[in-house]
């Protein structure tokens, strides 16, 4: 029996191959070896030599999904039809356009170009370059991805670098749908992937250069896979969870929230089953250890977790005063998006609706961890709003981060409406 679809591996091999590769690229400008063909198309190789040998590893003896010998019915065509038309839509307008939004090209693609003609990371990037680009402390995945593909065309083509972002969107439905064939039959699984294909926010963020996108397909699928582990126990789950969770450390600073979280959702789990686990508690204590390694390499090169917040020195006294009295103002920006079809179509009105009217089963065994997760994310965001102190100002600030946010983990939601759509026996 296979323990992951074929699919499913590809859009892995993808989005963790390209998460190590920008590693590597690390890796090298710390030894002085410059970026090339040669030394990029080396760290591939090992790359591809490590995931060979892990696909020739011990097979899982479960079986997942229904067979799907039967055609494709009418209602399943659609499905397919209209998430094969979002995706190829997604790539025509990435390349009808060339970068253009300010954080795609001012924060990324500036410190890739920087990258690709230095031919490595500068050893005195953080100091020398701080004045020029904006948020200099911001992690290195996008900037060094859109590197590599820079000295692989040999020239710096802002065009065909965009399809990086439409990949990301493509491998998280796949991996989506294929998480989705474990608990579900063909028809219903394609239904939930067109939920998620055609929210406008996921397909806007798909096709404009911004880190979001990957960093909803990291954080996500470490949820998924850790899910997975906590209802089946099999250890390459929670592995791969966890290089996932720091991949997502590796895209955004938000990672460190949700590798915080992962680690939460499996020490409250083991409790609930009252079933300690070594690996489980191994994952939680590295994800610990990575984050704090993480704020100390951050503090060392003298930077901020996010210099927005940086410079004001309140008491924290006065902080978590100031912060309760934000939270009306944060309660209505998450209405805003809730109840916001523009942007989510009805998805979070499906999560209120599922939430209030099925309060209780929820928190059963089959949803209990994706619930325990969801909930602390959001809990965690609003802490985070309630404490900050941006320097344009908490309603600047709110206001254009808001929506962003919920991208990060709206994926974990509609994997959640369809285990509940399962719970509940519905039918299409």
């Amino acid at each position: 029996m296979r323990t992951f679809f074929p699919a499913e591996k590809i859009a892995l091999f993808y989005c963790v191959g390209l998460g190590l590769l920008t590693m590597e690229m690390a890796v090298l400008s710390l030894a002085g070896i410059r970026f090339s063909i040669v030394s990029l198309l080396v760290c591939i190789f090992i790359i591809m030599f490590v995931a060979c040998m892990l696909g020739r590893s011990r097979r899982l003896n479960v079986s997942y999904g229904k067979a799907a010998a039967n055609p494709f019915s009418i209602l399943e065509k659609f499905f397919a039809g209209a998430i094969t038309f979002e995706v190829l839509y997604a790539f025509f307008r990435t390349f009808i356009m060339p970068m253009e939004g300010y954080d795609a090209i001012a924060i990324y693609a500036l410190k890739a170009k920087i990258f690709y003609l230095a031919g490595t990371i500068p050893y005195n990037f953080f100091s020398a370059f701080k004045d020029v680009v904006p948020h200099i402390e911001y992690p290195l995945l996008i900037p060094l991805a859109e590197a590599s593909f820079y000295t692989f065309l040999g020239s710096l083509n802002d065009l065909i670098v965009k399809v990086i972002f439409p990949l990301y969107y493509v491998s998280l439905l796949a991996v989506f749908y294929s998480i989705l064939k474990r608990f579900l039959n063909r028809k219903e699984s394609l239904l939930f992937t067109f939920l998620l294909a055609t929210i406008p926010q996921v397909t806007d963020f798909a096709t404009n250069g911004y880190t979001d996108l990957p960093f909803a397909f990291y954080c996500s699928s470490a949820i998924f896979y850790l899910y997975l582990w906590a209802r089946e126990k099999h250890s390459p789950f929670i592995i791969l969870s966890f290089v996932l969770s720091a991949l997502a450390m590796w895209t955004k600073a938000e990672g460190l929230l949700f590798a915080l979280i992962n680690a939460a959702v499996v020490i409250i789990c083991m409790a609930k089953e009252k079933s300690l686990r070594q690996i489980g508690v191994i994952y939680a204590a590295i994800s610990l250890f990575a984050v704090i390694a993480y704020l100390f390499l951050l503090k060392a090169a003298g930077l901020a977790v996010n210099s927005d917040f940086a410079g004001e020195h309140l008491p924290l006294i006065s902080k978590i005063m100031t912060g309760f009295g934000r939270i009306p103002d944060i309660l209505n920006e998450y209405q805003i998006q809730f109840f916001g079809p523009k942007r989510w179509n009805i998805v979070w009105m499906l999560f209120i609706a599922g939430f209030i009217l099925r309060f209780k089963r929820i928190f059963l065994k089959e949803l209990f961890p994706l619930t325990v997760a969801i909930l602390l994310v959001l809990s965690g965001y609003t802490v985070v709003y309630m404490l900050s102190s941006a320097r344009q100002g908490f309603g600047w600030h709110l206001s254009t981060s808001g929506s962003r946010l919920f991208l990060h983990f709206v994926p974990i939601v509609v994997f959640w409406l369809a285990l509940l759509f399962k719970e509940l026996k519905l039918e299409i």
